[in-house]
C-alpha cells in the first residue's frame, strides 16, 4: 500500500497527566513520500505498534485495558494530499478513538486533532452528558467557521469518536459514539462464554462467535430520516448532495453551506449513542467513508477478527487495519482511506 502514510506523534505531557498517542494524516505542507511498498509497509507497522504501546499504558490509569489497537491512513488517488486524520488518545478518565474525514482541504481536520481530546477533556463530569457533548461539538463548529470566515477556507470534515471509560457512579465500562457526517463505528461482541476461563489466556485470538452490528448511522442522503432533517430546515438536494456539492449532511466546516440563507441545511449536532462496554469482548473498527462505499459492516468486521486471531496466542490489530485498507482498495476504493481497530 504505497503513497503518503500517517505520522505518529506520541507525548507525554507531565503538567496534566495526559498520555497521547495522536496520528496526524500528512499534513498539508509536511509529508514524507515512502520510495517503495516494502518501506511504506516497514513504516505502517512501525506506527501501529507505537500507537498500541501509548494506548495500552494509558489503559492501566483509567480502568479499561486495552489488549490491542492501532491505525492506518493511506492517500487516495483523486489528485489531492491525503485530508483524512485520526486521534487515539488516552488519560485517566477515558480512551479517546476518533477518525475525521476532511474535504475541501486539511485545515477542518487538523483543527479538530488540536481541539477534539482537550474539548471532550473539559466536558468530562464523573461521565459525558450528552446535551452537554452535543453543545461542545456545535461550539467548536462555531469557532472553527467564525477563523474559516477570516480566511476563507471552505474546508470541512466529518468526524466519528468512540469515547470508552468507566462510570464512576456504577463502576460499569462504557462506550460512547459521536457521529457527525458519513464515518462509520462498527463493533462485534463475543459472547460471554468465549472469553470465560483462564486469565492466562485472556490475549488468545477472539471467537468467531458474536454479533457485529453498526454503533452509528451515515448522515446522508441514503439516511432518509437525516434527509427530511434537511429538507425541513429549506435545503435542496440535487444528486444525493447538498445544493448539489456536499454529500455528508453533517459536518465541521463547510462554511460554504452554512451561511444565514442555508440555515440548519448542514449542521454540526453529533449524534450520541451510549450502552455498556463489554470489556474482554469487544472489537471495535472505526473508519472514514473510504471502507464503508465499497465494504459492508459485516465483510470488514470478519478481516477484523481473521486478522486478530492469525498470529496465535498475539492478535494483531495492526493487522487488520492493513487487511481492511489493502480489500477496500481491491474493491476499488479511490479516496483516502482511515481505519482504527480497537480490542478491548
Amino acid at each position: 500500500m504505497a503513497g503518503r502514510l500517517q505520522r505518529t506523534l506520541t507525548k507525554v505531557r507531565a503538567d496534566s497527566g495526559f498520555e497521547d498517542a495522536t496520528c496526524i494524516a500528512s499534513r498539508a505542507g509536511d509529508n514524507e513520500v515512502y520510495g517503495s511498498e516494502d518501506e511504506a509497509e516497514n513504516q505502517e507497522a512501525q506506527t501501529a505498534s507505537r500507537l498500541a504501546g501509548a494506548a495500552s499504558t494509558g489503559g492501566k490509569k483509567n480502568g479499561i485495558r486495552l489488549l490491542d489497537v492501532a491505525s492506518l491512513s493511506v492517500e487516495g488517488s483523486q489528485g489531492h494530499v491525503n485530508e483524512d486524520r485520526c486521534v487515539v488518545a488516552s488519560n485517566e478518565r477515558f480512551h479517546l478513538f476518533a477518525v475525521m474525514d476532511g474535504h475541501g482541504g486539511s485545515w477542518a481536520g487538523d483543527f479538530l486533532v488540536d481541539e477534539l481530546l482537550k474539548t471532550l477533556d473539559e466536558v468530562y463530569d464523573d461521565g459525558f452528558d450528552h446535551a452537554k457533548l452535543a453543545k461542545a461539538m456545535e461550539e467548536l463548529d462555531r469557532t472553527f467557521c467564525a477563523m474559516a470566515m477570516r480566511k476563507l477556507d471552505t474546508s470541512g470534515a466529518c468526524l466519528l469518536a468512540v469515547l470508552l471509560y468507566v462510570d464512576p457512579n456504577t463502576g460499569t465500562p462504557q462506550k460512547i459514539v459521536l457521529n457527525v457526517g458519513d464515518c462509520r463505528a462498527i463493533v462485534r461482541e463475543a459472547p460471554e462464554s468465549a472469553t470465560a476461563g483462564d486469565a492466562s489466556k485472556e490475549r488468545a485470538p477472539p471467537s468467531t462467535a458474536g454479533r457485529a452490528f453498526a454503533l452509528s448511522e451515515d448522515h446522508c442522503a441514503g439516511n432518509m430520516k437525516e434527509r427530511m432533517r434537511a429538507l425541513r430546515s429549506g435545503a435542496y438536494i440535487q444528486n444525493n448532495r447538498i445544493a448539489g456539492v456536499l454529500e455528508p449532511f453533517r459536518t465541521i466546516g463547510d462554511i460554504d453551506v452554512k451561511g444565514p440563507d442555508m440555515k440548519n441545511w448542514v449542521i454540526p449536532t453529533p449524534e450520541i449513542r451510549q450502552s455498556e462496554l463489554l470489556v474482554g469482548r469487544s472489537t471495535f473498527v472505526i473508519a472514514t467513508d473510504g471502507v464503508w462505499t465499497v465494504l459492508n459492516n459485516n465483510r470488514t468486521m470478519a478481516l477484523a477478527v481473521k486478522e486478530l486471531g492469525a498470529n496465535g496466542a498475539r492478535p494483531s490489530a495492526e493487522s487488520a487495519a492493513q487487511a481492511i485498507v489493502k480489500e477496500a482498495r481491491e474493491f476499488g476504493s479511490c479516496d483516502d482511506v482511515t481505519v482504527i481497530v480497537v480490542s478491548v
